[in-house]
């Protein structure tokens, strides 16, 4: 992404380490002694689209500690980064009444829904190493705490912009002894369609075998009744020539 930077001293006392940080980015610093918000909103009017994707903020130390004032350049400052996605803006160190400040800066992103402020102040309270004297410029650990506390926020904000999915879980089933028992036969009274054909098979067989035989039988008859047949007959007509000739003789003798 195009990240830019602007800031007062403080900033640039950190110009290095946040360069280093932001490597893997589109990052540049433009930070300036005594430079206050004020003078800043004129800079990021002129650069318009050049200010990118992220903008990151330190300002207030040079500007003057009346909340009311202090309101209104922060509205400035913001219609003025009104195209920018994200601004990550560190509020100052508590030095000298700028708890006012500060509570202005933290009610901000309630109008403005790109804006994001960071709690740079509760940072330096829990390691006031981080500061010199002046309870304002940084250590060298406190450059690199700022460094690396401004990528956190960034990287948190790239985050935000990845969709999520949810993977459901997969749970193991819970190991079962299985027990395998031997097939038992079945015996259905309806039989299936291999032995149904089997079955009528068998029944055309013997049908067939059973007609043969009647056929056979038949026919065997047929041959024995009919000498029998033919001697019957051979009677018959002899008996009839007898009668005959007996009744020829009877007409002559008459």
């Amino acid at each position: 992404m195009r990240v830019s930077m602007y800031g007062d001293s403080v900033l640039l006392g950190a110009r290095d380490q946040l360069l280093a940080r932001f490597a893997d980015q589109q990052a540049s610093v433009d930070a300036q002694e005594d430079r206050s918000l004020l003078g800043a909103v004129s800079i990021f009017r002129a650069a318009g689209p050049a200010l990118g994707d992220v903008v990151v903020l330190d300002f207030g130390y040079n500007d003057s500690s009346d909340p009311t004032v202090f309101r209104g350049r922060i509205d400035d400052a913001m219609g003025a980064l009104a195209g920018v996605k994200h601004v990550i803006w560190l509020n100052q160190h508590d030095w000298g009444g700028r708890a006012g400040m500060n509570a202005e800066l933290a009610a901000a992103p309630t109008r403005y829904p790109n804006l994001e402020v960071v709690d740079w102040n509760a940072e330096v309270n829990a390691h006031p190493d981080y500061v010199y004297g002046d309870s304002i410029h940084l250590t060298t650990a406190g450059r690199e705490a700022m460094a690396a506390l401004v990528r956190s926020h960034f990287d948190a904000y790239v985050t935000s912009l990845t969709p999520t999915t949810t993977v459901p879980s997969t749970t193991a089933a819970p190991a079962t002894t299985a027990v395998v028992r031997q097939p038992q036969p079945v015996r259905d009274a309806t039989p299936t369609r291999a032995d149904s054909d089997g079955t009528r098979n068998l029944a055309e067989v013997l049908g067939v075998a059973a007609l043969v035989l009647v056929l056979g039988t038949v026919a065997i008859i047929g041959v024995r009744r009919r000498p029998a047949q033919r001697r019957a007959s051979s009677s018959a007509r002899s008996a009839s020539g007898s009668v005959t000739g007996r009744r020829q003789a009877n007409r002559s003798h008459t």
